[in-house]
């Protein structure tokens, strides 16, 4: 259990973020928790022998104590971004076949800063994740709402679409032993879910108990944006129309047209294979500066250094 905590908090302290109790048993890398009062006791422990230390409920890594002020401050400007976030959400809950909006990376994760981007995960209906990317992205744009250039702060950055017929992310780790991925994964925060797909999204996503067997299987988030009946009447009206094989070939021109404006660079990256960037019918995931590997290695150093102590 001592490994598995230092491993877990080894992690998180590359993005210098301190973790409570709570949130060490439900992260805790490939260790099931059977009795919390014994994690609990644990924790105490290692304390004592100042393996690690402990503020204000939360536990850091020796000579860390510093992180704690930074989850503080990067909370509060992550919960500003997720208001802003669901005001987009209100824009684009009309595209078609849209099912449900994820916020993802830094803003889910609680680890913001002032100039961070919004990051959107986005569930499509089958066969029409292209057209459900040409919408989102238009009406973003239109509204000056899109990430552009380097004007990043505040805006929606659209990098990854999936349908709902391939929620298993597994296939696309960057690595076996990609912690960063699964890591990332868990840290979404569902901001538009009107079928509950983050409870079918997390089943699909049955690998991740490998990591940690004491992930939650229920959540209870908050200020979800509701569907709003002119929208779910305006989607409706179109998911009709466009459904069947007319649906498809608006489909196919979507891609096409799309794959036509892509930088020649973002289809160079999909030609290596190495799951940073991906265009399919089913996953668009466009990760060009993708850090995966690099993260793994930092945490199996860093967790290889801090094991020593033991």
């Amino acid at each position: 259990m001592k490994k598995a905590i230092l491993r877990t908090l080894a992690y998180f302290d590359l993005s210098a973020y301190p973790l409570t109790a709570t949130e060490i048993k439900n992260w805790l890398f490939r260790y099931e928790v059977s009795d919390f009062y014994n994690l609990l006791s644990v924790l105490e422990e290692m304390k004592t022998q100042n393996i690690i230390q402990e503020k204000y409920g939360y536990f850091y890594l020796p000579g860390r104590e510093v992180t704690i002020e930074n989850r503080r401050c990067n909370l509060v400007i992550s919960e500003l971004k997720l208001k802003k976030a669901r005001k987009a959400i209100k824009y684009i809950r009309c595209v078609p076949f849209l099912q449900a909006v994820f916020v993802c990376n830094t803003v889910a994760a609680g680890i913001a800063i002032e100039n961070s981007d919004i990051d959107f995960f986005i569930v499509a209906k089958q066969k029409r994740v292209w057209l459900v990317r040409f919408f989102t992205n238009l009406i973003l744009r239109l509204l000056n709402l899109r990430t552009y250039g380097d004007n990043n702060r505040d805006k929606i950055c659209l990098s990854f679409f999936v349908d709902d017929n391939s929620l298993n992310l597994e296939k696309l780790k960057a690595c076996e032993e990609d912690i960063h991925f699964a890591y990332w994964i868990t840290q979404m925060v569902p901001i538009y879910d009107p079928q509950n797909y983050w409870k079918v999204f997390i089943s699909a996503n049955y690998w991740l108990r490998d990591f940690f067997p004491n992930l939650p299987n229920t959540s209870n988030f908050l200020n979800l944006v509701s569907p709003g009946s002119v929208a779910k009447v305006w989607k409706k009206i179109w998911e009709v129309m466009w459904y069947g094989s007319y649906g498809d070939l608006i489909e196919k021109q979507a891609r096409d047209w799309q794959m036509l404006k892509m930088k020649s660079s973002t289809k160079e990256k999909a030609q290596l294979h190495d799951n940073g960037v991906v265009l399919n019918d089913g996953v668009i995931k466009l990760h060009e500066n993708d850090t995966r590997l690099e993260c793994a290695k930092q945490w199996e150093e860093r967790a290889q250094q801090i094991l020593k102590s033991l």
